[in-house]
């Protein structure tokens, strides 16, 4: 069965996919949505809505956990409760097969660090050496010390139909799963840990990381797809506060660093790219770029937002877990199946091995082994915005700045993300390494097309691309000579969800849960946010001895709302292309988006660290506010995006030309109060952003005369406005 009609077989009516959180009161229709919500606002500190009516989701406490804490028992008044109180790390369990820390493929060990107290022991779970995993290849000229080099990865797989052999079958467009090695038995006696969690990939290693160092005994085991499936490859300045967001809480300080690209280490950094530039390139088939139809965000974070090579990051993440205390098994064997029950599940891996857990976290990808206990088929449900997508890794993609003038404002399109938009697509260039000026960089491509616009016209991905380069010239001129490293890979209905995610002794996460698009830098965005909270929901039930399934069933629902609101962006974004006015009108909204999420995120961190070690420290966190965050964030800004996306459905629906809605939503920029006017977000001709050190300045002054209280509060000390930011 192909990804396609897997995906086109939706769930039966009994089957309902998790709904989101009720967002509260509907906004009310029309222009005035904005300043009607706002008029409906606290006006000073002391009428402001602090400490709002909502469920705890604690984290543990930030001083150094000892070996001989004891676990607490479940308490009766929590066994309900909708979110974690998780002060009270479990600790973690002695493992007598411990082996030591260094990987036998040639990667570095993690250079010693003050929190390095956790033992790096390795799970020995098998007869001996196996055949392991792909070393990371090196996206560099020369060899690497990090890893031997190999070729890049190739295909993407999907989940096989329900009752296949899963240890033998090829997923439909990707490569079969491992058998068990022959000779070998299933294990009979395997080491036993708290928690299992399925996939070695940046999600799969962060939560990992954070669940040992909170005490847990937690083995990470490889999945066949950690290298094989594209991944997201940008992060955004909301991105980089999730990331610092997870070193705070959960005191593991290197997570700082994939937010921070200074901080990363070297060899990753050599790889890798900062990201100084999001750049709109809107393009028409058959004409050049026009010149006033190109729009620039020069954002100089303090963060340093990155172009993340993946095969190391993760390959880092991966080696930080170990050190802060998980397991993984020596050569590092993909499962085959995952057999046994809640309490007592084995992990067969492809070296005859295996390991045990009471708990298991599935984020092995999209033929997730525990889809099939969620109920009847299909696991899997298309989301509306369902495009094709077509990934590879190329050189000699020429700078395109060469071609399309970036403007007397911009800065050349190679210094950070560009996306080349088009009706019913676009187009993400991501360029690695140091040297991104010139076509012997490693660029990354991901092609997102509407199949209603863009039909296949090949079964070759390659030849489809070349197809849809010939319809634009600049893009032409871009490609003509250019190679692919990581071959060309396509899925029809790229994007899907899991009708249920939580069943008895186990929970399916992150891309065994969904897989988005990459545009806009949803992917590594949805995978932190899923890893904080899902950190939350599993140290407190470590903590309680809790497992049952209705223990999280609140973080179905924090997956399920923030899938929606994916779908929602994404389909507003693909309307958005049909017309140049309407996408410059969007891509603002949708800066302001990240922008504000990512200044609200890092106020409600410092409010909470600010409590000291509460037990409802983090309760403000964790709960549904609208447009997708789930910290506290000022109402008009979701009243805006709310009516974005009515204007873009009404277009979509061809009840609204293009043109009005452009011109409605600059009108509502115009004239929100929170929107500094030095922006220019409501001028559809200003069209780059460069955000200076002076204007810093200027909007700390607007934001202490002018602005609400409530952006006030984001965008005064603590903020990322300011010149000299504290973390």
């Amino acid at each position: 069965m192909t990804p396609k009609d897997l995906l086109a077989r939706r769930a039966p009516a009994e089957v309902r996919a998790p709904q989101p959180a009720d967002p509260g009161p509907a906004w009310c229709e029309g222009a005035e949505t904005v300043g009607t919500a706002e008029s409906a606002l606290p006006p000073d500190p002391a009428e402001e809505a602090v400490g709002a009516a909502g469920t705890p989701a604690t984290a543990p406490a930030t001083a150094a956990r000892t070996a001989d804490r004891t676990p607490r028992h479940p308490d009766s008044d929590r066994a309900g409760s909708a979110h974690p109180d998780d002060d009270h790390p479990t600790p973690a369990q002695p493992n007598s097969d411990a082996a030591g820390s260094a990987r036998p493929d040639g990667e570095h060990p993690v250079p010693a660090h003050p929190h390095d107290h956790h033992p790096a022991a390795l799970t020995v779970s098998g007869p001996g050496p196996a055949p392991g995993r792909p070393a990371a290849p090196d996206p560099q000229e020369g060899p690497r010390p990090m890893a031997t080099a190999s070729p890049e990865p190739q295909a993407h797989g999907t989940r096989p139909p329900a009752g296949g052999a899963r240890a033998s079958a090829p997923a439909p467009g990707g490569a079969p799963r491992p058998a068990r090695a022959p000779g070998t038995a299933p294990a009979r006696s395997v080491p036993r840990h708290k928690v299992a969690v399925l996939g070695a990939h940046l999600g799969g290693g962060m939560l990992a990381a954070i669940l040992a160092r909170a005490g847990i005994d937690t083995v990470l085991v490889d999945s066949p797809h950690d290298a094989d499936v594209p991944a997201g490859e940008t992060t955004v300045p909301y991105t980089a506060e999730v990331f610092e967001l997870l070193a705070r809480r959960y005191d593991v300080p290197e997570l700082s660093a994939l937010g921070h690209f200074g901080e990363l280490p070297e060899d990753v950094r050599r790889t890798s790219g900062v990201k100084r530039s999001i750049g709109f390139v809107y393009a028409r088939p058959g004409t050049r770029v026009r010149p006033h139809q190109v729009v620039q965000f020069n954002v100089p974070s303090e963060h340093g937002e990155s172009h993340l090579y993946r095969p190391d990051v993760d390959a880092w993440v991966h080696r930080l877990a170990v050190r802060h205390g998980a397991k993984a098994a020596p050569n590092r064997p993909v499962l085959t199946e995952v057999t046994g029950e809640a309490g007592d599940f084995v992990v067969e891996l492809a070296d005859g091995s295996a390991v045990g857990a009471e708990f298991v976290v599935d984020m092995s990808g999209p033929d997730a082994p525990l889809l099939d206990r969620l109920g009847p088929e299909p696991a899997l449900r298309p989301l509306r915005h369902s495009s094709r997508v077509l990934t590879a890794h190329l050189r000699g993609v020429r700078p395109l700045e060469r071609r399309v003038d970036p403007g007397a404002g911009g800065t050349p399109w190679t210094g950070g993300t560009t996306q080349v938009v088009f009706p019913g697509g676009w187009m993400q260039l991501v360029p690695f390494g140091e040297d991104r000026t010139g076509e012997g960089a490693l660029t990354s491509v991901a092609v997102s097309l509407d199949a209603k616009q863009w039909p296949q016209r090949s079964a070759s991905p390659e030849e489809d691309f070349q197809h849809l380069v010939r319809q634009f010239p600049d893009l032409a001129w871009q490609f003509a000579e250019a190679s692919a490293v990581r071959p060309w890979a396509s899925a029809e209905s790229w994007q899907y969800a899991a009708t249920r995610t939580v069943g008895d002794g186990f929970v399916v996460l992150d891309r065994s849960a969904v897989r988005c698009d990459f545009t806009l830098s949803r992917d590594v965005t949805l995978t932190a946010e899923l890893v904080h909270e899902a950190a939350a929901h599993l140290i407190a039930a470590a903590r309680d001895g809790d497992w049952s399934a209705e223990r999280f069933r609140p973080l179905e629902t924090f997956q399920a709302t923030l899938i929606e609101h994916g779908e929602r962006l994404l389909r507003s974004a693909l309307t958005a292309t049909s017309d140049f006015r309407l996408w410059n009108a969007f891509c603002r909204v949708w800066l302001l988006h990240s922008m504000f999420a990512a200044l609200s995120l890092k106020r409600a961190r410092n409010d909470a660290l600010a409590t000291g070690d509460r037990s409802d420290q983090w309760r403000e966190l964790g709960r549904h506010r609208g447009a997708g965050l789930w910290f506290p964030v000022y109402a008009g800004f979701v009243a805006l995006f709310d009516d974005t996306d009515r204007l873009l459905r009404q277009v979509a629906d061809q009840r609204l030309a293009p043109g009005a809605a452009a011109e409605r939503i600059f009108g509502q920029l115009r004239t929100a109060s929170f929107v500094p006017p030095l922006f220019g977000f409501g001028d559809p001709a200003d069209r780059y952003y460069n955000f200076t050190p002076l204007k810093r300045l200027k909007v700390l002054l607007w934001a202490k005369r002018r602005a609400p209280h409530l952006v006030q509060r984001v965008l005064t000390p603590g903020a990322t406005v300011l010149p000299s930011v504290e973390r």
